[in-house]
């Protein structure tokens, strides 16, 4: 294993860390969705430059398909082994306290409202059960699971085109 390998999944990682903390703590908590996609969108070019860079210095310019996909895939692993430890010890400070007052306060005229739109079928009675019922749902099972799953998806299919455009003899 190159200790190279680490280089731009911690950038990467850092980088989306630094917003989410300036977002969080920083008090533009309202923003914290767009950060979110941001960083998880910021996954293509930091993946693609993981590979190119692994072609330009451990493969002397030649890679194949198998290893280039294996250098993305190196970068997804590592990215998102840096990002979970870094959700599990946030979930755990503050974002789940966050996530719980967030659903207790603001959850009520929520429910009223989607009942009032027609997209929620329940009454105002049931509302406080319903409310319960997604605070149990906060768990950090499912913080990390969301992390895990948007990092794979997007991760493999950026390192597969990437892989076979670098493979590609393109002709202009």
């Amino acid at each position: 294993m190159n200790s190279k390998s680490f280089i731009y999944p911690s950038i990467y990682s850092s980088l989306v860390i630094i917003a989410t903390c300036v977002t969080f703590y920083g008090g533009y908590i309202n923003h914290i969705n767009k950060i979110t996609i941001i960083g998880w969108l910021l996954i293509v070019p930091f993946c693609i430059m993981a590979m190119l860079y692994a072609k330009k210095t451990m493969y002397q310019g030649n890679i194949g398909g198998k290893n280039a996909v294996k250098e993305g895939l190196k970068f997804i692993v590592f990215s998102t082994i840096i990002l979970v430890v870094f959700q599990i010890i946030f979930f755990e400070l503050d974002f789940k306290a966050y996530k719980i007052n967030f659903i207790q306060t603001y959850g009520f005229d929520l429910a009223k409202k989607q009942i009032a739109n027609g997209n929620l079928k329940i009454t105002e009675a049931e509302i406080p059960g319903l409310i319960q019922k997604e605070i149990e749902q906060v768990t950090l099972f499912k913080e990390c699971t969301s992390i895990v799953f948007k990092n794979l998806f997007l991760g493999t299919i950026t390192s597969v085109i990437t892989a076979v455009t670098l493979r590609a003899k393109l002709k202009f």
